[in-house]
């Protein structure tokens, strides 16, 4: 048999946790399978909402902070009396929900200071960013998908990166390391800032400031600022990523550089930046080199300067940019 502690344990965590979709499923199926259960709920919330300072349990001091909700408590029954479930409990209804609740207290001080509530976060059609409990930022491209803590616990900072890409600027904590999780593989700094794409199997790393190292299994590269690598998470493989730099970062900074390029490298920068493929005619050079600087110019304007400096034809197809030859009259 399901103890009353119980029951208010589970309302309490409810009450706590509005934006846990699974447990106010749970909540949901509790309330419908008995009349007793939505009034007992009703009789918890008249406490909450009289309680400003219900959050509580969240303290680190546990006897105090009982104390100051049993006052809270006493304020609430002189001012509001509490509706019982029968007529004839109405006497000891508020004094054995405070013996109730002060049992819970204990417990729920204990869980919640191990407890981590995760928040997902998935970008669509436009970026977006996450401002860390720690300070930290995170900038989210489009269709990117991180999982990160409401609040850090422990002697880690962790969050997950489950699809897409996205821009890290961590806060310096020497005490606290962080690390970002992506499918198998982990990388792991101190403070720094730093890109991860996640794609396929395939995950790429690059370095703005500071130095990360990424591992996987057995294996493990250190980078440092300038430096990218990308990691296998089928074999484990580990590479350091010559070609990689700051135009990884230009889907967020929209800074392009262009140093003796190829079209074929340009065509790939440039569908990573703004979320198209391009597509090149086989019959194009893909070697043939571009030096140039753009600097928050949109795509349509690279690619009239594209256009004037190649004899080139862009097309565009919903998110396909097709390249080919001038059809000759």
């Amino acid at each position: 048999m399901t103890k009353p502690t119980d029951h208010y344990s589970f309302i309490l965590l409810c009450l706590q946790s509005p934006e846990d979709e699974a447990l106010q499923a749970q909540l949901a199926s509790w309330l419908a399978a008995d009349a007793a259960h939505r009034e007992l709920y009703r009789q918890v919330c008249l406490l909450w909402e009289q309680a400003p300072h219900a959050a509580f349990f969240e303290e680190a001091d546990a006897p105090a902070a009982t104390a100051r909700f049993l006052q809270l408590l006493d304020q609430t029954q002189a001012a509001t009396p509490v509706v019982p479930l029968i007529t004839a409990r109405r006497r000891w209804w508020p004094a054995a929900a405070a013996v109730l609740l002060i049992a819970v207290a204990a417990g729920w001080w204990q869980y919640s200071r191990t407890r981590v509530q995760w928040i997902a976060k998935t970008t669509t059609d436009h970026p977006d960013s996450v401002l860390l409990a720690d300070g930290s930022k995170i900038y989210l491209n489009k269709q990117a998908t991180i999982k990160y803590p409401a609040t850090f616990k422990g002697a880690e900072r962790k969050v997950e990166l489950i699809a897409g890409e996205a821009f890290f600027d961590i806060t310096t904590n020497p005490v606290y390391p962080f690390t970002v999780v992506s499918g198998p593989a982990e990388i792991h700094v101190l403070g720094t800032s730093f890109n991860v794409k996640a794609v396929n199997t395939t995950i790429q790393v690059y370095v703005l400031t500071g130095s990360v190292a990424v591992a996987h299994q057995q294996h493990s590269l250190r980078l440092q600022a300038g430096q990218g690598a990308s990691c296998n998470t089928r074999t484990g493989e580990i590479k350091v990523d010559s070609t990689a730099g700051n135009n990884q970062l230009a889907w967020r900074t929209r800074e392009l550089q262009f140093t003796d390029t190829s079209l074929q490298a340009v065509c790939e920068t440039l569908s990573n930046a703004y979320g198209v493929t391009m597509v090149l005619d086989p019959a194009i050079s893909k070697e043939r080199k571009l030096n140039a600087n753009f600097s928050n110019k949109t795509l349509p304007d690279i690619l009239q300067t594209l256009t004037a400096l190649y004899d080139y034809q862009f097309e565009q197809l919903n998110d396909t940019i097709y390249v080919h030859l001038p059809i000759k009259r």
